[in-house]
Order: structure tokens, then C-alpha cells, then sequence
């Protein structure tokens, strides 16, 4: 499969980390996509956060548990050719930041 990322939230933060379990789990990651490999869960439709809605057009999403409780966050879909399918690498972040674009945190009783 052909394979894009997008540049603030994804190559910027992969590019950023140092060498280690974090960006060698990536890069595998990568790999196995490209390979046609799905990998992760597959996020509900109603659980897409409306940021990958409104800043991709996200139809479909998928996120992959990486070492240290980190999150690679991918969608698959269509790119110049109609038909063919390719994956967006979407987000990389750390528990904290995904608990936060999932709407997980829970608020605090006064």
C-alpha cells in the first residue's frame, strides 16, 4: 500500500523522538503497512473524534498500541487513483494525548 503522513502530528513527532522502542516499533509499523498488513483496532464510526473528521474527511480509523503506552493513530483510504487504497498516518502520540483527542479524560468533581 501506498503510504502518506501528515507532516505536524506525525512525521514532525516521529522525527522528534529518540532512537529506542518507541520509533523502532514505528518504523515496523510502517513497514507491515506498506506490506497490505492491517494492524491495531479498528475505531467504531461513532467514536472517530470529530478533529479527524473535520481536518482529514477520515471515513475510517484505526489506532495501534506502541511501547510505553504510545498510540499510532491511521486511516486507510482512497488517494489520486479512485479505487486505490492507501494509508494516512494520521497521529503519534504519547497515553496523555490520546486519552485527550478520545475524549477520555474524565472531569474532576468540584
Amino acid at each position: 500500500m501506498k503510504l502518506r503522513a501528515v507532516q505536524d502530528d506525525f512525521v514532525d513527532v516521529l522525527d522528534g523522538l529518540s532512537d529506542g522502542p518507541i520509533k523502532t516499533a514505528v518504523q515496523d509499523t510502517i513497514a507491515d503497512l506498506k506490506q497490505d498488513k492491517i494492524l491495531g483496532e479498528h475505531v467504531k464510526k461513532n467514536q472517530i473524534p470529530k478533529y479527524y473528521i473535520t481536518r482529514h474527511n477520515i471515513p475510517i480509523l484505526y489506532r495501534h498500541a506502541l511501547p510505553n503506552r504510545w498510540r499510532l493513530i491511521y486511516s486507510i483510504m482512497e488517494f489520486e487513483v479512485k479505487g486505490e487504497l492507501g494509508v494516512l498516518m494520521l497521529e503519534l502520540m504519547d497515553h496523555n494525548q490520546y486519552n485527550k483527542r478520545f475524549g477520555y479524560y474524565k472531569k474532576k468533581s468540584a
